[in-house]
């Protein structure tokens, strides 16, 4: 029977300390006033303490431990408050220790999702990979004032690796972990105040969770009107992931799909073609370059075409065309064409002013045409669908393919490397790896590759596919003739996407044949004598062609000074269709 009292003493007791900290707090205040009773009638009993003066005599003993100094009368009543003393140094203590541990409990709940985000236009990454840190990066350039990240991996993982990121105490960062898909985390994220989500999994498979938890908490906002249109982005690997997402979208759950693989191969299949456009996209989807918005209520209203863009001009923007609705493509109009007001006018815009253009001796450029000798290097098995990808821009290239175990069965590998070179005449290497051990593999023919050029003074171009980002910035060059396309791309076109969605269309459009296409071309195609970057453009439009950039050499500008002189050492970068007049006298001004 008293064992039985005794365990449920314990078990009331544990259920209480299990409650919480004002819980805990109160059984500690109630056993220190039951023990000061006890001590208080223990000397009123047997050492006739006054009992006016007993419980407040033993509180203070047990308050303050140097009030024992002034204790009087015998032996016993002092040994009776020294272990009072003892027990509050114990109490206090232990009430230290619990307001610590709640404490702690409390930061962890926080960084582990158990608490609501009270913030507005916040943006949301919802799971974590190296193209989250992109992300976050390409938010703090475009000043986003909170991002909260939430995944299940170790907050001061990412915490730390968020710390080497330039400006980051200028923003506000949240870093939460927890279960991506649940609905509870989900919710604690205020998703119906923040401005974006992008969805970033090394598995669709959870990308998918995570959008059915995201629709479920719409249609629940739905049925208590709230209103909560959002702007979902999510990075997708396969292509049949994206015919499941389509299955869950309707009117008022848009999602904005970027398939990895298909943006890097288009971006890979157009710089084959031309030599540093990968360069040009870099800057087109970072923030910190030249940035394409769409200007939604424009003051051009039964203005010319050509009359806006010089007003532009004057901005140190470029007009670039019009768009009519949402997920629309650019179109260039005629330069006459007249604006309504309800046209979407898509501009580009300089967001970093320091592009000067390098004068260079006076000799002809060695500017190849769109013709090349292709050698692709990448794992045998992928070979047939590498081709299939990029076979609508390379149809008119010869290409060789290379294994990297081949490669990597040769002796010498500079010498094989170098006799193929040579053999096939090859103008372009490119490179592709879509996973870590490949990207070993990789790296380290690149490296031999680099030292042939070098060494050799070939001038062959060197275009690179890596799956690791961190990799990627361990080789980076900052020749154009030699760029390594990575996820980083990837992370930068779904921040833009994330910041505004239909900028994410306009860029489908420019990496799609069936659109209109960034290109290079020479000057000397079009023009026979200099003339400035503004002359240039308004010469261009008339024949439905947009001037953006210029490049000279080795180096690439896009937006610069209209005054600039363009000759024919340079190519000028254009927005256009992707098939070119053939006969240069109709094109030439």
């Amino acid at each position: 029977m008293l064992k039985d009292i005794s365990n449920y003493i314990k078990y009331r007791i544990d259920r209480m300390l299990n409650k919480g900290l004002f819980y805990q707090l109160m059984l500690l205040v109630f056993a220190i006033i039951i023990l000061l009773l006890i001590v208080s009638i223990f000397i009123i009993v047997f050492f006739q303490y006054p009992p006016k003066d007993a419980f407040w005599d033993s509180l203070m003993q047990f308050i303050d431990t140097g009030n024992i100094s002034s204790v009087e009368g015998n032996t016993g009543v002092v040994i009776t408050f020294l272990m009072v003393t003892f027990v509050g140094v114990c109490g206090w203590g232990s009430l230290i220790a619990m307001i610590n541990k709640a404490l702690q409990d409390r930061i962890n709940n926080l960084s582990k999702g158990n608490a609501f985000i009270m913030e507005k236009n916040h943006a949301i990454i919802l799971g974590y990979g190296e193209e989250a840190l992109t992300i976050v990066e390409e938010f703090i350039k475009a000043k986003v004032k909170t991002i909260v990240i939430l995944s299940e991996h170790n907050v001061d993982v990412i915490r730390k690796r968020v710390s080497f990121i330039k400006g980051y105490k200028k923003t506000n960062i949240i870093i939460r972990e927890g279960t991506t898909s649940r609905i509870e985390n989900i919710k604690l994220l205020n998703i119906s105040k923040s401005s974006s989500i992008s969805i970033i999994n090394n598995d669709d498979t959870e990308s998918l969770n995570i959008l059915l938890a995201l629709k479920k908490i719409v249609e629940e906002n739905e049925e208590n009107k709230i209103d909560n249109k959002i702007n979902i982005c999510v990075l997708v690997h396969e292509e049949d992931t994206i015919e499941i997402i389509k299955s869950i979208e309707n009117k008022n759950f848009v999602i904005h799909v970027i398939y990895k693989y298909e943006i890097l191969y288009k971006l890979i299949a157009q710089s084959i073609i031309y030599t540093g456009l990968s360069n040009v996209y870099e800057d087109l989807f970072s923030n910190d370059g030249n940035v394409f918005y769409i200007e939604n209520d424009n003051d051009f209203d039964n203005w010319k075409f050509e009359d806006a863009a010089s007003k532009y001009f004057d901005k140190g923007m470029i007009l670039l065309g019009i768009t009519k609705e949402d997920r629309s493509q650019i179109l260039i109009p005629n330069y006459d064409y007249i604006i309504k007001k309800e046209n979407r006018l898509i501009i580009l815009s300089k967001n970093n002013y320091d592009n000067p253009i390098k004068e260079y001796p006076d000799i002809k450029p060695n500017i190849i045409k769109y013709k090349n000798n292709i050698l692709l290097i990448c794992e045998e098995k992928r070979y047939t669908e590498i081709i299939k990808e990029i076979s609508e821009y390379i149809e008119n290239n010869n290409i060789t393919m290379l294994s990297y175990d081949l490669i990597k069965s040769q002796k010498n590998k500079y010498k094989f490397m170098l006799e193929k070179l040579k053999k096939e005449n090859t103008t372009k290497i490119v490179l592709i790896s879509e996973d870590n051990i490949t990207d070993v593999k990789s790296i380290n023919i690149l490296l031999i590759i680099r030292e042939i050029i070098k060494k050799e003074k070939l001038n062959i171009a060197i275009l690179s596919l890596l799956n690791s980002i961190q990799k990627r910035n361990l080789i980076y060059s900052d020749d154009v003739r030699d760029f390594i396309v990575s996820g980083k791309l990837i992370g930068m076109l779904m921040a833009q996407a994330s910041i505004s969605s239909n900028i994410l269309y306009i860029f489908y459009g420019l990496l799609s044949r069936n659109g209109k296409d960034i290109i290079m071309s020479p000057y000397s195609d079009y023009f026979n004598e200099s003339k400035s970057f503004k002359d240039v453009y308004f010469k261009l439009l008339k024949k439905k062609i947009i001037l953006i950039g210029i490049k000279r050499y080795n180096d690439i500008i896009l937006n610069p000074n209209y005054e600039c002189m363009l000759d024919n050492k340079d190519e000028i970068v254009i927005i256009t269709n992707y098939v070119l007049e053939e006969e240069n006298e109709e094109l030439i001004f």
